[in-house]
């Protein structure tokens, strides 16, 4: 077949005969289609004749796709007439109307057809044709009230649409050409065409509650237009320019008429690039994205779904308050998720995606997300506009997903940075040897790793972005979940894992056992070392990666039976919006909070400005009435807290409902001026893990593990710890945002042997501490003892202070149980050097240092004075009040150590 015979065989007839003939198959399809469709229920109507009737769909398939060859054969035919200046012959203004109008009618019918399927998409529609017609002067609410109807009444827009237009279509062909019936071989072949097409491509629809409202394609142009300006009357104006220039065309001189023609030309080709990169890669919330992510949505694209037409359907009933999706007519009986995630409700297809307009398994399933809720999804799942979009855009910039924190303080030490403040993203590590030391060792506790098979998440499973917490199989969800994917479980129960904010510790542990262990901590828990030897009477376990643990003293707030999330609000678990860099600046609760020193920070639920602090109080059913503490660094509401008319604080578990009675700050707390500047984990921090020796080094030939990946590498990092200690905690000074003593461990006193990854590296020693949040409150403070005569919280390291007078004169000395190390000369375990001033840099924070040498003198001056008088005695007592004044009126026999 030569070209010559393919075109005659594509052009049977001319694109006028082909569009009245689609034209006419459409007008049919449509009176058919009005049987089964129902406009007051539009969107659950097309929902229940795509699932439930299979003659239906056919029915409806046809009608869209004799209206899609009318429209583009009708565009062409318009082509025709102005390329072979056949708008000549037609003399009578009348007639030249009644075509211009036809334009303007055949626009309504296609777009009103695409609002009666009733999804976000063509409601949408529906509100950007009455804000149109509005627009226009004068007629414009007219206009609105007849073509446009309302959201809560479609009446008007059915019978414009299935009458009016109709109507005035077919007599403005009659007008046209003074016939209605085409060549018979135009109409069967038009029809043939209609029939494969109905058959496999199921026509475009969406949901009621989707995020990608997008028009039809012929009018995603104008949609375009539109959004760029908030004049919608611009847009009116432009197209009655169009169609004013169209309508003077057969009466303008010869060659104002070619202007004209290329001008509109023009127009039409630049509106047809737009609506194709606009239908290609507009997205959710009229955003820019990829052609990927719009087709895994895919609502403005027909499906691939056979019909089969001899199929017998069960007679099903949808009940109006439940969601009309496929997915449900297998699945209805699905229990197990929470209220707030009831399938009835949001049905399946908005966590799974996959087709819900479908009655075939198949088709059903594919493009399905098999475990939603992996960051590589969260924004088709978790994070649409309709579900959880504010918490998804704050927890992407959170700790938990960029590691930030951890990547520069390891880059710092390797040299690869030179500030401690600098952000990091984990998905962003390359192969320096910072960079490979993370992925060998560090890399897979951050919310990006994705989930990947189903089932509870077990202790060495890490990542899988909102499920990591949020996801929890009871024993009933794990069987029904290995009955389904065994296929055995027809007839039997389906029970879905709950989704849920009731976070239990477990989810923390996984993650938060290594590195600062403050889950271990929290439950009185810590690591014992290797070589380490435990007495049969000390509680112990092991964990699954074979780590031993052994008991030394729960947190009291563990022992009194709160949950981590009772104090860890959401902002502070799942970021506040701007990326922090270091957890402290992250985390904004405080103990004061609740024990408080002075007048209490609270606000009434209902005055509360944010939607996620609403909704959480709705889904725990929290009178709105209630008042909530509001914490003091960022007035951030804890949800669970409620303040009485006496101003006393009551705090309820999240996870047992049961309710504690906070007590204010003891007074010898807030006494005098002594310790104003202590924060609370400096006297009430019972203990932290504390590691010293650590040693790096590159072993080429080992077998090693890319956590980022998730694949085996030869060659790695490996690290050979030191010894492990549970002790109370050193002390120093942190200087943001104000000058205050805190806790603090050893973070990286450590030995990288950067040699052995390059050359003429050589070997890096660092000594740096880091702040302790040890999780490992007590209800009594530390002894003045612990820290003015305890070498260890001064950042002596272990040893002892000897307290020696003669003639007249104190002076102290340090005895310590560790040696020097080789590369600093300070023992292994110290911070600072005996009455020496630290040498910089000292920890892995920009704002935490020791104590410098006046510091020093200060603690051990008081620490003299304890070295007779009894801690709990009047005169330590008056030192609170007025230290100076004390000091004054000591007696001769006190000899305080010599300052020079």
């Amino acid at each position: 077949m030569n070209l010559q015979k393919l075109k005659k065989f594509i052009q049977f007839d001319t694109a006028g005969w082909i569009a009245t003939s689609s034209l006419l198959l459409c007008a049919v399809s449509g009176v058919l289609l009005a049987i089964p469709y129902d406009f007051t229920q539009a969107h659950q109507s097309v929902s229940e004749i795509l699932l439930f009737n299979p003659a239906g769909t056919f029915i409806r398939n046809f009608h869209y796709w004799s209206a899609e060859l009318f429209l583009i054969f009708f565009l062409l035919h318009i082509y025709d007439h102005l390329k072979k200046s056949t708008d000549t012959n037609i003399r009578k203004r009348r007639t030249w109307l009644i075509l211009c109008l036809v334009l303007m009618f055949a626009g309504y019918e296609m777009l009103s057809g695409f609002i009666l399927k009733g999804d976000a998409a063509g409601i949408q529609a529906r509100r950007i044709l009455a804000s149109m017609l509005q627009s226009i002067p004068v007629l414009g609410k007219m206009l609105s009230s007849a073509f446009a109807g309302s959201d809560d009444n479609w009446q008007i827009i059915y019978i414009q649409h299935v009458a009016t237009g109709t109507i005035f279509l077919f007599i403005g062909i009659y007008e046209h050409v003074k016939k209605l019936w085409p060549k018979l071989r135009t109409f069967v072949i038009l029809l043939l065409i209609a029939v494969v097409f109905s058959l496999f491509l199921r026509a475009p629809i969406g949901l009621t509650e989707s995020t990608q409202i997008k028009g039809p394609w012929f009018f995603i142009g104008i949609q375009e237009l539109l959004h760029f300006t908030s004049h919608p009357g611009l847009v009116v104006l432009s197209l009655l320019i169009i169609l004013a220039a169209l309508f003077q065309l057969p009466f303008l001189h010869r060659r104002w008429r070619r202007i004209v023609k290329k001008s509109l030309l023009a127009v039409g080709l630049i509106y047809l690039l737009v609506t194709g990169l606009v239908f290609l890669f507009r997205g959710e919330n009229w955003e820019w994205t990829s052609w990927k992510s719009n087709t895994q949505i895919a609502e403005s694209f027909p499906a691939y779904d056979p019909v089969n037409l001899f199929q017998i359907l069960p007679v099903q009933f949808i009940p109006e308050n439940q969601k009309t999706e496929g997915c449900l007519v297998c699945h209805s009986s699905m229990t197990g998720l929470s209220e707030s995630h009831n399938p009835a409700i949001i049905g399946c297809f908005a966590c799974h995606k996959g087709d819900p307009f479908t009655s075939d398994k198949s088709t059903a399933h594919r493009k399905m997300i098999l475990i939603p809720g992996n960051f590589s999804n969260v924004r088709q799942t978790c994070g649409t506009q309709n579900c959880h979009p504010d918490i998804t855009g704050r927890i992407m910039k959170s700790l938990m997903t960029t590691q930030s924190g951890i990547i520069g303080v390891d880059k710092f030490v390797f040299q690869e940075t030179k500030s401690l403040d600098d952000t990091f993203h984990v998905q962003d590590l390359a192969h320096t040897a910072a960079d490979t030391h993370l992925r060998n060792l560090c890399a897979s506790c951050h919310l990006g790793m994705d989930k990947k098979i189903t089932g509870n998440a077990e202790f060495l499973e890490r990542g899988g972005g909102c499920n990591a917490c949020h996801l929890h199989y009871n024993d009933e969800a794990t069987a029904s979940m290995k009955r389904m994917q065994l296929k055995t479980s027809a007839g039997t129960p389906e029970v879905h894992p709950t989704i849920d904010i009731q976070v239990s510790n477990d989810r923390c542990l996984s993650c938060h056992s290594r590195s600062g262990r403050i889950s271990l901590s929290y439950e009185g828990w810590s690591e014992a070392g290797e070589d380490e030897k435990i007495e049969r009477s000390v509680k112990t376990k092991v964990l699954p990666d074979n780590r031993i643990l052994k008991f030394i003293q729960a947190d009291i707030h563990h022992e009194k039976g709160l949950a981590c999330i009772d104090c860890h609000n959401s902002y502070d678990l799942m970021g506040d919006g701007t990326r922090h860099i270091h957890k402290e600046d992250a985390v904004k609760v405080q103990c004061v909070d609740c024990h408080t020193t002075g007048s209490i920070k609270s606000t009434v639920i209902a005055s509360l400005p944010d939607y996620e602090s609403q909704m959480i109080a709705l889904l725990r059913k929290i009178n709105p009435q209630t008042r909530v503490v509001l914490t003091r660094k960022a007035k951030q509401p804890l949800m669970n807290t409620r303040v009485d008319s006496l101003n006393r604080i009551f705090l309820t578990g999240k996870i047992d409902g049961q309710v504690h009675t906070s007590k204010p700050a003891a007074s010898v707390c807030t006494k005098g001026e002594g310790h104003n500047r202590l924060s609370c984990e400096s006297c009430h921090e019972a203990w932290i893990p504390q590691c010293i020796g650590c040693h790096n080094t590159y072993e080429k030939e080992a077998s090693g593990f890319d956590l980022l990946t998730g694949k085996s590498v030869k060659g790695s990092w490996i690290e050979f710890v030191g010894e492990n200690f549970a002790e109370p905690p050193v002390l120093g000074i942190s200087e943001k945002p104000e000058s205050k003593v805190v806790t603090a461990m050893p973070g990286m006193v450590l030995t990288i042997d950067q040699q052995s990854f390059t050359s003429g590296k050589g070997e890096n020693f660092h000594r740096l501490y880091a702040p302790s949040s040890g999780h490992t409150t007590q209800k009594e403070g530390r002894s003045c003892k612990s820290c003015h005569n305890n070498p260890l919280a001064i950042g002596y390291g272990r040893g002892e202070l000897i307290y020696k007078t003669g003639d007249k004169k104190g002076k102290w000395t340090f005895e310590s149980r560790f040696e020097l190390n080789k590369n600093d000369s300070l023992p292994e375990d110290a911070w600072i050097g005996f009455l020496k001033e630290a040498k910089s840099p000292h920890s892995t924070r920009s704002d935490l240092r020791p104590f410098t040498v006046a510091e020093q003198k200060r603690i051990l001056k008081v620490g003299a004075c304890l070295t007779c008088h009894d801690e709990k005695s009047g005169v330590m007592d008056q030192t609170l009040v007025d230290y100076e004044q004390t000091l004054a009126g000591r007696s001769r026999k006190c000899i305080l150590p010599d300052d020079e």
